[in-house]
């Protein structure tokens, strides 16, 4: 198959979920198929990356999309002047815009793949001659994780950015779902969610997954009792669990066992994150160039999550490397896991006190609890098993006997300034 994909950032490095996700799909998808990437770049200095791709790309095309305030505001009035919602217009480019006529005008794709609802206005760019089935990737349902978010944050710019999203623009999400031929899902309830809304749409469930040869379980010694948490630190749902471990569970932990430590490791601490860090026993790592010593090292990952949508690749990750996993249900939904058996859930500090202080007592339970979740993964979560259904569900689309196009001559095209 000829796919055009389009992503609102380019996935390289790969340092949280979403460009993880798009990552592996690419890797995926050029194992058999001819893929052409269209994305944005924040800064110059991001493009060097561009060549980590050429692998895996028959042609990168991209935009730099500048995050300067002055910048950004232009382009938010600019899309309210068209009644576009904020979160579109934040994404939006015109410039790349172009280049997605063209190259649909140009080539013929069989499928137009977009990650992110909030690019569906690229669709209205691609020409009118092109026959290609259009099929949106769903990392999470944003107006639910939005109405989470705004349940533990405080007024600032991005929270009276979401809230005017919200509502001036409630349907936003609903109305992009009707525009594609087919959907995917990262779980089964939101699965469900959106067939409400997409109703002409073929929908499939295409799992987070986790590349379970990479992570593996390592051995050690684990002589420094320690807790960590992984995850881009920037991340309002990050800030707001590690900010609520801090406040309530660590300190009654740190009294039981006093050399305990809690590890918060990823990219781009927030302030209030390097804050943490302050305080005895707490270690913010900042970015690292792997993660996995960290949670080799760990007697858990603690998951303490209260806002957010879609599935943790955290939570994989660590059960695929065999560490125990501590989560609110809130943190663990739409993971095929099970209390008790391949994960521990504690929703409140009480029962996160309670749930570490017992790893701790039994070590022969903490290692039935990391098997499990070894197995867990293996068996349901490698992310080929998973991105298995998002070939089925393009050959759904364009139909088991339609033929494909031939491959394309591999190029590398001009970056594009916006």
């Amino acid at each position: 198959m000829n796919i055009l994909l389009l992503s609102p950032w380019l996935p390289w490095p790969p340092f949280d979920g979403a460009r993880i996700r798009i990552l592996e799909t690419l890797r995926y998808l050029a194992r058999r198929h001819c893929v052409s990437l269209v994305t944005t770049v924040r800064r110059s200095e991001e493009v060097p990356n561009i060549s980590e791709l050429n692998g895996f790309c028959e042609r990168i095309i991209t935009a730099i999309l500048s995050d300067q305030t002055s910048v950004v505001l232009r382009r938010l009035s600019t899309g309210l002047v068209r009644g576009r919602p904020l979160i579109e217009s934040f994404h939006y480019d015109s410039h790349l815009a172009k280049q997605v006529n063209r190259l649909t005008s140009q080539y013929a794709y069989d499928i137009i793949h977009i990650e992110f609802p909030f690019l569906a206005p690229y669709l209205r760019a691609v020409s009118p001659r092109s026959r290609a089935r259009k099929v949106l990737s769903m990392h999470n349902i944003e107006s639910i994780r939005f109405e989470r978010e705004l349940q533990y944050s405080s007024p600032t710019a991005r929270w009276f950015l979401i809230r005017c999203n919200r509502f001036f623009f409630k349907s936003w999400e609903k109305k992009a779902l009707r525009e594609f031929d087919g959907i995917t899902a990262v779980s089964d309830r939101e699965r469900v969610w959106i067939q409400q809304y997409a109703l002409a749409a073929k929908v499939e469930l295409v799992p987070n997954g986790v590349d379970t040869a990479y992570f593996q379980p390592t051995p050690t010694s684990k002589g420094v009792r320690s807790v960590v948490f992984t995850g881009l630190m920037e991340h309002p749902p990050n800030v707001d669990a590690v900010t609520w471990f801090c406040d309530k569970i660590f300190p009654v932990l740190r009294r039981k066992l006093p050399d305990l430590c809690f590890k918060i490791v990823g990219r781009k601490p927030h302030p209030k994150v390097l804050e943490l860090g302050k305080r005895q026993g707490v270690h913010v790592t900042g970015e690292v160039a792997d993660i996995r010593p960290y949670i080799a090292e760990s007697l858990a990952l603690v998951v303490p999550l209260r806002s957010g949508g879609g599935t943790r690749l955290k939570i994989l990750e660590a059960m695929a490397m065999g560490c125990p996993v501590i989560s609110t249900t809130l943190g663990a939904e739409g993971l095929e896991v099970t209390a008790g058996r391949n994960v521990l859930i504690a929703d409140t500090t009480d029962q996160f006190i309670s749930q570490i202080l017992t790893l701790l007592a039994s070590p022969e339970m903490a290692n039935e609890i990391a098997k499990a979740g070894r197995n867990l993964v293996v068996e349901k979560y490698d992310w080929r098993l998973c991105l298995s259904r998002l070939e089925h569900l393009y050959d759904k689309l364009l139909g088991a006997n339609e033929g494909h196009r031939a491959p394309m001559r591999t190029q590398q095209e001009p970056v594009l300034e916006a």
